[in-house]
């Protein structure tokens, strides 16, 4: 297995240096068939969602993905990956991709995942800020925020139709 440590230096292990060693280490974590075609990306992408919902499963993720050639997928995964790992954890994850841009979107989106879990409850909550919230956190805010102030803003200053739509109808109900 490939471990990533604390500098992003690879360090090997007994699985070897194999993405389909290391595929067949997480199929087997999640108690499934291995992809057919490990070089198709299609078929790599159903094993790797299912094992971001496994925390059991991340270490053999983690290494399968430092040897994934696919950088967009890496790059999907880690940004999923936001969601599951606690903070220490994410710098680990967010190295994994491979350029600039994908490591400034995952980091973005641990920020906003952060907002996510105090239910979008932030200081000074103004206009301004609601706006510079994207798409993705806004919907999710509307749809299960409990933070009565949080959702009157979304309600009346959300990007879209939508969000606004969604943040009024569950603003009537908390």
């Amino acid at each position: 297995m490939v471990s990533v440590n604390r500098d992003g230096d690879s360090e090997a292990s007994p699985t070897g240096d194999r993405l389909d060693a290391h595929l067949q280490a997480l199929a087997q974590c999640l108690d499934i068939a291995p992809p057919a075609d490990d070089s198709d990306e299609h078929q790599r992408w159903p094993l790797y969602q299912r094992a971001i919902c496994d925390v059991a499963c991340h270490p053999s993720l983690l290494a399968a993905l430092f040897l994934d050639p696919d950088d967009v997928l890496v790059a999907a995964v880690v940004t999923q990956m936001m969601e599951w790992v606690e903070v220490p954890q994410r710098e680990q994850w967010i190295g994994l991709a491979r350029n600039e841009s994908d490591r400034q979107y995952a980091c973005r989106r641990a920020r906003e995942v952060d907002i996510l879990r105090v239910q979008g409850a932030v200081p000074e909550l103004t206009r301004e800020t609601l706006s510079t919230w994207t798409d993705w956190l806004q919907i999710r805010l509307a749809e299960t925020s409990t933070a009565v102030r949080t959702l009157d803003h979304l309600a009346r200053f959300g990007r879209t139709k939508r969000i606004r739509r969604t943040a009024a109808k569950r603003l009537s109900t908390v």
